[in-house]
């Protein structure tokens, strides 16, 4: 991808990751400050979509990532130049430390991972032995208005006990994204997810729209496993 296009997805994405509005050409213009001209940038946005990165909702001048795109925007993106923030990280240590027992330490700290992150978390402590907690934050976000895609997601819930096993095989011993695919919980999610505890035989998994803050969301799982 030519450097141009790539800098341009990558404000597709950002920019919509934060509105959850489809982003135009003028958007781009004039919010991001670009030098190119409104038709230079529109034939940029037309080229990527027709390459599969971007798509055009029928009713909106702007436009949103595809998978495609959000897989090429995290194969970019460099994790390693960021931390989770002081607050969270100090949030998320209390929260470990406010129980003796492990499981109850871990269930403490997925309730508090779901404020910070204002997304949904599953801890499985095995694939029988699952706790998850803010699907209420998923279903409010504007990404899920549609009743049939609550069902959609909520099915692939209902249901993961029977997947689980197989993603359990999938998860490193670090952070990394799923998407797509690549995990059960429904093509509509992404995740960040590691392996965890005694002998890594634990799960964390973090969800939440594609259109997750994914820097924040990995930095977060990563400290996890650290405090741990």
């Amino acid at each position: 991808m030519e450097e141009r296009q790539q800098k341009l997805l990558t404000l597709v994405i950002e920019n919509y990751i934060r509105t959850a509005e489809p982003i135009s050409s003028k958007f781009l213009v004039e919010k991001a400050g670009l030098d190119w001209s409104e038709a230079t940038v529109r034939n940029e946005l037309r080229a990527l979509e027709e390459e599969g990165y971007l798509s055009h909702p029928h009713t909106s001048a702007g436009r949103v990532p595809t998978t495609k795109g959000y897989e090429y925007y995290l194969r970019q993106l460099n994790l390693g130049s960021s931390n989770a923030g002081h607050r969270e990280s100090d949030l998320l240590r209390e929260a470990y430390r406010a129980y003796n027992d492990f499981e109850q330490a871990m269930k403490n700290v997925a309730r508090k991972l779901v404020e910070v992150s204002d997304e949904t978390v599953l801890i499985a402590f095995s694939p029988e032995k699952v706790y998850y907690t803010g699907l209420a934050n998923l279903f409010e976000k504007p990404d899920f208005e549609e009743i049939k895609q609550i069902t959609t997601v909520s099915e692939a819930f209902d249901h993961s006990d029977e997947s689980l096993p197989d993603f359990f095989q999938k998860v490193k011993n670090e952070p990394e994204f799923y998407i797509g695919d690549e995990h059960p919980f429904g093509s509509m999610l992404s995740v960040v997810a590691s392996r965890f505890g005694d002998n890594n035989k634990s799960l964390i998994v973090l969800l939440g729209p594609q259109r997750m803050n994914y820097k924040k969301n990995w930095n977060l799982v990563r400290k996890i496993i650290e405090i741990i």
